[in-house]
């Protein structure tokens, strides 16, 4: 199935050019997908939009690789034992880079997603501040979030050096060692328990008198642990460190005077921002600003998906950011061939007793399939197919495509076995979907069985068509 959705994006993609010209002609610059960021889960949506044909725009926004490039130590994506995030990013980057993707170094400043095709407005991150507006058929948006910060000194000196905002990212890091959580609701708790598993001794810095937090039982079982230690009406008010990280913090708690607090790990749980101000006219949020999904990536407009931690405000990992970024990929590649199709009945018109162009012929009896071969000076392609045949339903939009495509070089017949039973019979089709290939003469060249040997050969018929 991942080959057909291959092959049809990459007949669509040419396809649908042609049909959309006069739509585009009064435009800046047009694309058939726009990305939107350039963190991990944009990267393999881009992967997955090359390797389609697609030729995806992806932009990037200040901060390329996205957050996972601020880690100096990643040690759970699949297949790495241990690698630094930038390295990581720059990986992923140069595979869809490899496949067709196109990268531009601008942020995103504006959407509009009011009309089709959709309008994002860019600016340059250079001095000149120069905007450009990016017309596209589909866009995924995986501009992620901007961790909340202290606002202290060394905060940022140490980010990735011994300051950090995830347990499950860096946690492993600190086999053994003593760190402090910063936070006092259920992210802290959530933080501090995964520690206590791991570090000597976890210290949780509360601002007020109390925890904010809901889950009861959790914060009854960090009270168990023996390596947990809280401290209540206190504030972080400097990160220390050295040329290795961090060394310490200084504390400052009511009633006491300030005092430094030797610790090898500071974890931020104080939250984080999704980056969707500029999604707020256009998508629908929730009340944290998070973005709402309706079907898998599928947001509030047909056409726009998101994906990362833009719409996860729970795991926030790049493996699920991964994950989302090849299922709204997929989704993409579905909506744009749905509406090419749609675009080439628009093209079409009224239907006509004669054959239009890049038509499909359905086949109501034999003698009109005998008359269909000879008639035809151009190789003809015959699917042998049944309504009831799951994967003769996923072939069909890409045999229609491909009719469009090879228009007038090559043509297109359809056979419903149980219709016309007499040509499944005496070209003895045994399973399906089946396409069989005849040359201008009637002579049968190639069959094939299956949706993988049918997607080769379709890919092949530029070939056939010239010969």
């Amino acid at each position: 199935m991942n080959k057909i959705f291959t092959f049809a994006a990459a007949v669509l993609s040419a396809l649908f050019s042609p049909l959309a010209a006069e739509e585009a002609a009064a435009q800046e610059k047009s694309e058939t997908v726009v990305i939107l960021g350039g963190g991990i889960g944009s990267l393999t949506s881009a992967i997955y939009l090359a390797r389609a044909g697609l030729h995806p725009l992806v932009i990037e926004g200040g901060n390329p690789g996205g957050l996972l490039t601020q880690s100096h130590s990643v040690q759970n994506w699949p297949g790495e034992l241990e690698i630094d995030g930038r390295s990581l990013a720059d990986k992923i980057r140069g595979q869809a880079e490899a496949n067709g993707a196109r990268f531009l170094e601008e942020e995103v400043v504006e959407v509009d997603f009011s009309s089709r095709p959709f309008a994002v407005t860019t600016r340059a991150l250079d001095l000149s501040k120069k905007t450009q507006k990016i017309f596209a058929e589909s866009c995924i948006i995986g501009m992620g979030t901007t961790p909340n910060f202290l606002g202290i000194p060394g905060e940022k000196t140490y980010w990735g050096r011994g300051v950090t905002n995830c347990a499950i990212c860096d946690g492993s890091l600190y086999k053994g060692q003593t760190v402090g959580v910063v936070g006092g609701g259920d992210a802290a708790v959530l933080e501090a328990l995964y520690l206590s598993n791991i570090a000597k001794e976890v210290h949780v810095f509360v601002r007020k008198d109390h925890l904010r937090a809901n889950e009861t039982t959790r914060i009854s079982a960090l009270m168990d642990r023996p390596n947990v230690v809280f401290h209540y009406n206190t504030q972080v008010a400097e990160v220390k460190g050295n040329a290795d990280g961090v060394t310490g913090v200084a504390l400052k708690t009511k009633g006491m005077e300030p005092r430094d607090f030797r610790l090898d790990g500071l974890f931020l749980a104080i939250g984080s921002r999704p980056n969707s101000e500029i999604f707020q006219k256009s998508l629908k949020l929730d009340e944290r600003g998070y973005i709402v999904l309706k079907k898998d990536q599928e947001t509030s407009i047909p056409g726009v998906y998101a994906i990362g931690d833009i719409v996860d405000p729970v795991y926030k990992q790049a493996i699920s950011a991964a994950g989302d970024g090849a299922k709204a990929a997929l989704q993409s590649q579905e909506f744009l061939l749905d509406k090419s199709q749609k675009l080439a009945a628009l093209k079409k018109g009224n239907p006509k007793p004669v054959q239009e162009k890049g038509e499909v012929i359905e086949i109501q009896s034999a003698a009109q399939f005998e008359q269909e071969i000879k008639a035809s000076d151009s190789p003809v392609i015959v699917d042998f197919y049944a309504t009831w045949c799951g994967p003769c339903k996923r072939l069909s939009p890409l045999f229609e495509s491909s009719a469009m495509r090879y228009a007038g070089k090559v043509k297109f017949l359809k056979v419903n076995v149980d219709k016309v039973a007499e040509l499944s019979r005496s070209y003895e089709i045994r399973s399906m979907p089946t396409v069989h290939l005849f040359d201008s003469s009637g002579k049968l060249l190639q069959r094939k069985v299956g949706t993988e040997q049918i997607a080769d050969l379709l890919e092949q018929l530029g070939v056939v068509a010239k010969s």
